[in-house]
């Protein structure tokens, strides 16, 4: 299995590619809205050190962790 690890300086340009950015509690806000926070699939607030990712075609938050990949495969 390939495992790809990003540390906060590289989430945070990936971040800045989708007009993100992250605010002073470490969660992942609109660029042009800093008080509208991201949401996961299941409507939860992400942090950076949560984040694992956005699916293809859209703005699906995915946290990194295996409940929340398990979740995003049954949809």
């Amino acid at each position: 299995m390939v495992k790809i690890t990003f540390d906060k300086a590289a989430k945070k340009e990936f971040l800045e590619l989708i007009d993100k950015e992250v605010d002073e509690d470490g969660m992942i806000v609109e660029k042009s809205n800093p008080n509208q926070r991201v949401v996961t699939f299941d409507g939860q607030e992400i942090s950076i050190d949560e984040f694992g990712g956005v699916k293809k075609g859209s703005e699906v938050f995915i946290k990194n962790n295996i409940v929340s990949l398990m979740r995003l495969l049954k949809r």
